[in-house]
């Protein structure tokens, strides 16, 4: 291991191979690593094979993982349980993915109680995801709360709505803290709307800001909104913007509204076009509007989307300015 670490792949290899000739299976194991690092998946799977054969837990979980990916399943759970009969933690949670992707719930269940106990993060959470689906939320905070303390941010984030769903604001805040800390996106900008709605703007802003370096089309979203309220037009454009090039609707909506209100015609209804197309009835009724002055049918059709999504007073509205505009001409 010395011999890798210092960068010496070719001398470290040697090493690892005379050691897996010897029969030491931590060599062949450290050999396996080695080669599946470069892509050598035919000779990582001979050399967790050698290490797996003489007892080692991790290379069994390991050929287990190689296994899998190459479609052999059978063999992969097979690997997967000598590992966690060896007491391997990502074994048993290697073991409860695949079970659950057949359909083994409770088998599944099980395996990853076993991992979580040996104190695997990933196997928490995964845990309680299933326990929140089949209803034991209870049991699904448990298992949050032991893989965020571990340093989960997605089971963090998680805990946090379990929280938030209790109404236990302070909870649900200091779970999102946890995520934001872990660099998760939609952990700031949930802490942000927390923040925002106890009046720490902020410190709300400061969240939505984290949120959308990260990428995150909601936190880009509340920052616009933020920014909007005290008057920052420019900056909440900029911030709608980012949102809509992410793919949200709303984002594509209020932004146009904003061109809009600039006198951007163009580039507002471009806008709108995008939201409708990503199915908001919003941006749908918001284009009628703007159509509707030489585009009459484009309007109706517009219109008739807002309708159809849900917004059954957006689209009488809109009816019944084509009716005065049918009349008028």
């Amino acid at each position: 291991m010395i011999l890798e670490k210092r960068g010496d792949l070719a001398a470290g290899e040697a090493a690892y191979r005379r050691a897996d000739h010897r029969g030491d299976a931590a060599g062949a194991f450290n050999l396996g690593g080695l080669l599946a690092q470069r892509k050598d998946f035919a000779g990582a799977e001979a050399a967790y094979r050698n290490a797996d054969e003489r007892g080692h837990a991790s290379a069994a979980s390991n050929l287990g993982v190689l296994l899998e990916h190459r479609g052999d399943l059978a063999g992969a759970e097979a690997a997967y349980r000598r590992a966690d009969e060896r007491g391997d933690a990502s074994g048993a949670s290697n073991l409860g993915a695949l079970l659950a992707d057949r359909g083994d719930l409770a088998s599944a269940e099980a395996a990853l109680r076993r991992a979580d106990e040996r104190g695997d993060a990933s196997s928490a959470a995964s845990l309680g995801g299933l326990l929140e689906q089949r209803g034991d939320h209870d049991g699904a905070e448990s298992a949050y709360r032991r893989a965020a303390e571990r340093g989960h941010a997605e089971a963090a984030f998680n805990l946090g709505g379990i929280l938030a769903e209790k109404d236990d604001l302070e909870g649900a805040e200091a779970a999102y803290a946890r995520a934001d800390e872990c660099g998760h996106a939609a952990g700031a900008s949930n802490l942000g709307v927390l923040l925002e709605q106890r009046g720490n703007l902020a410190g709300a802003e400061a969240a939505y800001r984290r949120a959308d370096e990260r990428g995150d089309a909601n936190g880009a979203f509340n920052l616009a909104a933020l920014l909007a309220d005290r008057g920052d037009l420019d900056g909440a454009e900029a911030a709608l913007s980012r949102a809509d090039e992410r793919g949200d609707a709303a984002g594509a909506t209020n932004l146009g509204m904003l061109l809009e209100q600039r006198g951007d015609l163009a580039s507002a209804e471009a806008a709108y076009r995008r939201a409708d197309g990503r199915g908001d009835a919003t941006g749908a009724f918001r284009l009628g509007v703007l159509l509707q002055r030489d585009d009459v049918a484009g309007a109706e059709a517009a219109y008739r989307r807002a309708y159809e999504r849900g917004h059954p007073e957006l689209a009488d509205t809109a009816q019944a300015a084509l009716s005065h505009l049918r009349g008028d001409a």
